[in-house]
């Protein structure tokens, strides 16, 4: 039996909870639960059977096998090289926490744990990864979202933007990775996840973010060209309960359980 503690227990986290306990039981179950905020973790443990225990983070790690992130970037990048230092596998979902953090990757080199990184609400990165292989030219990300999507980020109050008047597309950010997560922590994980992707490419991902009143689904559309061929692709998800979340990045999350508990993986 495979024992899961998760550091998260919002939107994201209770849906992979309820996920492991009801595609998995016979392969795993939920042994631990972490939150800063207790009563919402004690909702979601009431909501499992048997209730797992709300523990500290040193705690939980302790006692799983796998430790599955759902909590914020400022968390991630410590959680990760702390789960890798006890050789625990790992999930991440706040991705965007690992580009400014580079602990984890020399801890990683070192430990018998995995780290897995969703793809999140992007397509495509299977065929990122093929094309880093060789050389790659160009990478181009843009996101467009609703603008209540962004209200929170950090950007958008440091410069007082009221986008809730937005009549038109508004380009909120350009540039690059590292600085889209900072300026956008909690709407950019797909960044993050793109420039993991390309592994060693000397080429920098170009992302731009776009509050657009118009739609109402979150889209992302990747450009990529490398030596041997070019990728284009355009996502529209649904917003998750939370705004900032698109449903295909919980569901890619779901997906990823499935490559730690299934025989057969598919994909690169």
């Amino acid at each position: 039996m495979v024992h899961v503690g998760l550091v998260g227990c919002g939107t994201i986290g209770t849906q992979l909870a309820l996920a492991v306990e009801r595609r998995y039981a016979r392969l795993a179950r939920v042994t631990a639960l972490c939150d800063v905020d207790r009563a919402r973790a004690r909702a979601l443990a009431q909501r499992l059977t048997p209730p797992p225990p709300i523990v500290s983070l040193s705690t939980l790690i302790r006692r799983s096998h796998v430790v599955v992130e759902a909590a914020s970037a400022e968390v991630a990048g410590p959680l990760v090289a702390q789960a890798l230092r006890l050789h625990r596998h790992v999930m991440v979902m706040s991705v965007g926490g690992l580009l400014n953090d580079t602990t984890w990757r020399r801890v990683a080199g070192r430990s018998h744990g995995r780290v897995y990184i969703p793809s999140g609400a992007l397509a495509g990165l299977d065929g990122v990864r093929a094309l880093a292989i060789g050389r790659l030219r160009r990478v181009s990300l843009t996101t467009r979202k609703p603008p209540r999507a962004f209200l929170s980020a950090p950007a958008v109050r440091r410069r007082g933007l009221r986008l809730e008047r937005l009549k038109r597309p508004s380009l909120l950010f350009d540039g690059s990775p590292q600085a889209v997560v900072k300026a956008f922590p909690q709407n950019t994980n797909v960044a993050a996840a793109l420039v993991l992707a390309c592994g060693s490419a000397r080429v920098q991902p170009r992302v731009r973010i776009v509050a657009d009143p118009s739609i109402r689904r979150n889209t992302h559309e990747l450009d990529i060209e490398g030596d041997c061929g070019r990728i284009r692709c355009l996502v529209e998800s649904r917003p998750s309960r939370n705004p900032k979340t698109s449903e295909l990045a919980v569901r890619s999350a779901i997906a990823t359980l499935q490559r730690l508990f299934d025989t057969v993986v598919i994909g690169t």
